[in-house]
């Protein structure tokens, strides 16, 4: 039988159960003799809520937990939201110096430190750190709390199923290791340098991403300064509009990927757009791929995980091939850049959501990974989204408007050049934002050394 062995007076007010006092001792044997106190001794959470009336006119700054970026503890993006649409959880009001700590899956370390001068409203999944005793360092508290050792006790703390969360008062028992102000500023000018080498990495990744689009265009040989159509009317020849829609909507905003070299073809010339699959003489529980929306990646354009369901279980979803390339539809996805070509399936078959467009080239003299990239074109994307019909918020792109869209083809050696051109100009990006993730990891580890050792 497992047991541990613990004094009364550190387990009043507290669990009994073994396992959590066993993973309590381990905690304690890894701080040894080093100087630590609870998180609750050295700081003050705010209870400063918002009445969702006041402050703010017409929009307030929003910050939900998936906008903080867990390997850096940094917001990635602040929504604008209208006061009346506020949601009942946008109720945390957010100060300069604040530190935001996930209340929900802890482990995952949605902890940021707010730098902005502003107000701004954060989720009630959220609780804030406001005061801090003068021995700590902000930014050293900022630091550690994202370190494994206080996220291992975060969750051991924490109860719930798949979605484990952790109560304040159990959040202040966090033991906090507190080593001399010298050594507090050693750990946050090791943070800061591996942090600022990360951004100067991920920033080179990105402008090496955003680069593609130019070359995309100087190789093709299609005029990158189109003038934008007028959003209130537009001028086309009859022959051009027999057949197709007729809404300004259609037209306006457009960016025609027409070359001044090679031959232009309506991409449904050539390619299929949701060609006809059917999963007819394949036993009912074969396993196939499951693939969906969330599954993209909509930064690099590729599949992160694959699923897997049954023949059986296909019903009402699209359905898809080996090497078929799937597009999203729908806003935001679409926009976002939520496309890829489908490898590796299960019994080479697969399906998805009802929101992807299914294409194929309609012979071998297209490759798909050409259509790939030039359909996640930011321009593209962008004249596509000004053609989007339907409801607000569910807004799509029809599959006349993507039939329409003019693409160049030239020879098939110089389409397997520029896919092999961009693939090592996306490969070259993934490996400097590896390298920046791997250098804070490297910090992390350095910083966890210094002060337990």
């Amino acid at each position: 039988m497992l047991g541990v062995t613990t004094n009364i007076s550190d387990i009043v007010g507290d669990r009994m159960d073994v396992s959590f006092r066993m993973g309590i001792k381990q905690i304690l044997h890894s701080v040894g003799n080093i100087s630590y106190k609870s998180l609750g001794e050295i700081a003050n959470f705010s209870c400063e809520n918002w009445d969702q009336k006041s402050v703010f006119d017409d929009t307030f700054p929003y910050i939900e937990i998936g906008s903080i970026d867990t390997t850096t503890g940094v917001i990635n993006d602040i929504n604008h939201i209208p006061v009346k649409e506020a949601p009942s959880r946008a109720k945390r009001i957010v100060r300069k110096n604040d530190i935001l700590i996930s209340t929900t899956r802890p482990n995952r370390g949605a902890i940021c430190l707010y730098e902005a001068d502003t107000i701004s409203i954060a989720s009630t999944g959220f609780s804030i750190i406001r005061e801090i005793d003068s021995s700590v360092l902000r930014d050293y508290l900022f630091i550690v709390l994202r370190l494994p050792f206080s996220l291992e006790q975060m969750i051991r703390r924490s109860s719930g199923g798949n979605y484990p969360a952790i109560i304040e008062s159990e959040l202040m028992k966090i033991l906090i290791p507190i080593p001399s102000m010298k050594e507090q500023q050693k750990v946050v000018d090791i943070y800061i340098q591996a942090q600022v080498e990360r951004t100067r990495r991920h920033q080179t990744a990105k402008q090496q991403l955003e680069s593609i689009d130019d070359y995309l265009l100087d190789v093709l040989h299609v005029d990158k300064n189109q003038a934008t159509l007028c959003s209130n009317g537009y001028v086309k020849n009859i022959s051009t509009i027999l057949g197709n829609r007729l809404d300004v909507s259609f037209y306006r905003n457009r960016f025609e990927l027409i070359s001044k070299k090679y031959s232009n073809f309506p991409l449904s010339s050539v390619a299929h757009i949701d060609p006809s699959i059917s999963f007819r003489g394949y036993d009912v529980n074969t396993p196939i791929s499951f693939i969906p929306m969330e599954c993209i990646d909509e930064i690099y354009g590729e599949i992160h995980v694959i699923k897997s369901t049954t023949i059986l279980q296909s019903k009402g979803y699209t359905k898809f091939e080996e090497g078929d390339l799937l597009w999203a539809k729908i806003t935001p996805c679409m926009q976002n850049g939520k496309s890829a070509i489908v490898k590796n399936l299960e019994n080479a078959i697969g399906c998805g959501s009802t929101e992807f467009f299914v294409l194929r080239p309609r012979n071998n003299n297209v490759l798909i990974d050409y259509i790939y990239l030039l359909l996640r074109h930011h321009e593209v994307l962008k004249a596509a989204q000004s053609s989007f019909g339907g409801s607000a918020g569910q807004q799509r792109v029809s599959s006349q408007y993507l039939k329409s869209i003019i693409i160049p083809i030239p020879d098939y050696s110089i389409q397997k050049d520029i896919v092999a051109k961009i693939y090592n100009m996306k490969s070259q990006a993934k490996q400097l934002q590896k390298e920046g993730d791997k250098l804070l990891e490297e910090a992390k580890q350095k910083i966890e050394k210094l002060i337990f050792e």
